[in-house]
């Protein structure tokens, strides 16, 4: 009778999904997020080095592993099931959607607008109408930034497939390098590698438009419908250490740079003295958080049905979105009340502790 007894009682474990091992401690379930970045620089923290370092997608059962892509890359896994997430802007899940591709953000994790097309302060070119006839460099051309500058061109008359030419640069010291060879004659980026350029010493001016300026779904996680409906309790968990990380670097931004330098060794900065290192990726940091922040009454992963609204919008006005889509598939905020439910307190305590 004992023998089946256990048999009943592991099975009942097995439905509930939750699995024991020895000592009491969680199993731990993997999941894969994929980002589109070629390079972990301290500014992706809150989405990697912290969570990592403090053990809370550890200590809630996830495996987490974090796979450096670019978005169609990304996108693609994520579709044939390779990766659980995909961390990056919502353009081209947005257009994979209006194609019917089952995939919708579960948390929104920067809040507004961070891509740019800037050009070097000594540049004679001083208004987006005149890139016409300009070559504009971007890290990939399935990049969020693509849609966000094609859009943006639009909405000044500027055909984008017409009037400039894009070229794929990359990223980091050979984008900064096509920029200062000339190259090409803009580079379109966004907010930590602008930080990082001008840690380099280049002065650089930013282009926008008052429509791009009005956006507030900057970049998100994303799932597969499938995986909401299957996976609802690891969603949670993984986007509630997120949401741990990003209060933590806020709360202390020099602490959480010397734990980005731990898990990450490569991207601490080389040639230059430890306080210089500090100063130059605490510029990129801080320009990031400022992405991040809550304004009173906003909640960590939830977006705002008039952001998303706004979004599609945009999109339609440059002819790059079309088609019937229904906004309220692209996103869910079911998710937030669990996301949310973390003392805030002790993360606050923890970070102010960390050295």
């Amino acid at each position: 009778m004992s023998g089946l007894v256990d048999r009943l009682a592991a099975v009942g474990m097995a439905l509930l999904g939750t699995t024991m091992l020895a000592g009491g401690a969680l199993a731990q379930e993997k999941a894969t997020i994929a980002v589109g970045i070629s390079v972990v620089d301290v500014s992706q923290a809150n989405n990697t080095s912290i969570p990592i370092h403090t053990g809370c997608w550890k200590k809630a059962g996830v495996d987490v592993d974090i796979q450096l892509t670019n978005a169609n890359a990304a996108m693609q896994s994520m579709l044939t099931g390779q990766v659980q997430f995909v961390n990056m802007g919502p353009a081209a899940a947005i257009l994979a959607r209006a194609k019917g591709a089952p995939i919708k953000q579960v948390y929104l994790n920067i809040r507004k607008n961070y891509n740019f097309m800037v050009v070097e302060d000594k540049s004679p070119i001083k208004t987006i109408q005149e890139f016409k006839g300009k070559t504009i460099g971007v890290f990939s051309y399935g990049a969020q930034m693509v849609k966000i500058f094609k859009t943006e061109l639009t909405g000044v008359g500027i055909n984008p497939d017409k009037d400039v030419t894009l070229v794929e640069t990359g990223a980091g010291a050979q984008a900064v390098a096509a920029l200062t060879s000339g190259r090409v004659n803009i580079w379109g980026t966004w907010d930590s590698q602008i930080a990082a350029a001008e840690n380099m010493g280049l002065k650089l001016r930013r282009f926008t438009t008052p429509e791009a300026e009005q956006l507030s779904w900057g970049s998100g996680y994303f799932v597969r419908d499938d995986y909401v409906k299957s996976k609802p309790q690891i969603i949670s968990k993984v986007m509630r250490c997120v949401a741990e990380g990003t209060l933590f670097a806020m709360t202390n931004p020099e602490a959480t740079v010397r734990i980005h330098w731990q898990v990450y060794p490569n991207s601490k900065p080389t040639g230059v003295s430890e306080e210089e290192a500090m100063r130059q990726a605490l510029h990129i940091l801080k320009t990031r958080l400022d992405f991040l922040k809550l304004a009173p009454g906003e909640k960590w992963g939830e977006l705002p049905p008039a952001a998303a609204t706004a979004m599609v919008d945009f999109m339609r006005a440059s002819g790059e979105l079309k088609g019937d889509l229904k906004v309220e598939d692209l996103y869910t905020n079911q998710f937030v009340p669990e996301v949310n439910k973390f003392d805030a307190e002790a993360v606050i305590k923890a970070a102010k502790e960390a050295k």
